[in-house]
């Protein structure tokens, strides 16, 4: 058993993702220059973004706004019943994690300096933003899959005791 709940997790990845949306809107240039994500790109040689958030508004607010649609979404899909919700996240974390896995990837492998198979002038995805952001919730979600995969024996014997008790209150009814 961990020390921390997936669900808990969850919730404070959800929250991160509306902090992040809030910072897109609000002050997207705080976010570009955060430490953690000038040390990961300075380690790995990607390009920190131009002034492509100060220059284009619209992306960063329009990023934010899509990051607070799934901080929100996150945190209502963790109301409905715990099957339900044990079955959603046990399908979305290994999604998401392999989704982020080949983001975080692209932007490793078309780094400028690097030899591609095809030399592009500048991907906008390739900087260390966009980098640290997937590296972190591969890391994120990874977690969330493995907390999940250590949960499922506890769960579903608490899920299968919950159906059990409630046919037994129906048998009784009848």
């Amino acid at each position: 058993m961990g020390l921390i709940k997936a669900y808990y997790l969850v919730r404070v990845i959800a929250a991160v993702h509306i902090f992040m949306g809030y910072l897109l809107l609000a002050a997207p240039q705080k976010l570009a220059n955060q430490s953690t994500i000038m040390v990961l790109g300075e380690a790995l040689g990607l390009p920190q973004p131009k002034s492509s958030f100060v220059d284009n508004p619209l992306a960063a607010a329009l990023a934010g706004l899509v990051f607070i649609l799934f901080g929100i979404t996150d945190f209502f899909a963790l109301t409905s019943e715990e099957e339900v919700t044990r079955d959603y996240w046990g399908a979305q974390a290994p999604i998401r994690t392999l989704f982020f896995a080949v983001i975080s990837g692209y932007g490793y492998l078309m780094k400028p300096g690097r030899t591609n198979m095809y030399t592009a002038p500048e991907h906008p995805i390739v900087n260390s933003v966009v980098f640290s952001w997937a590296f972190m919730e591969v890391i994120w979600w990874f977690w969330v899959y493995t907390v999940l995969r250590e949960e499922k024996g506890e769960a579903y014997a608490r899920i299968f005791a919950r159906k059990k008790a409630k046919m037994e209150m129906t048998m009784n009814e009848d």
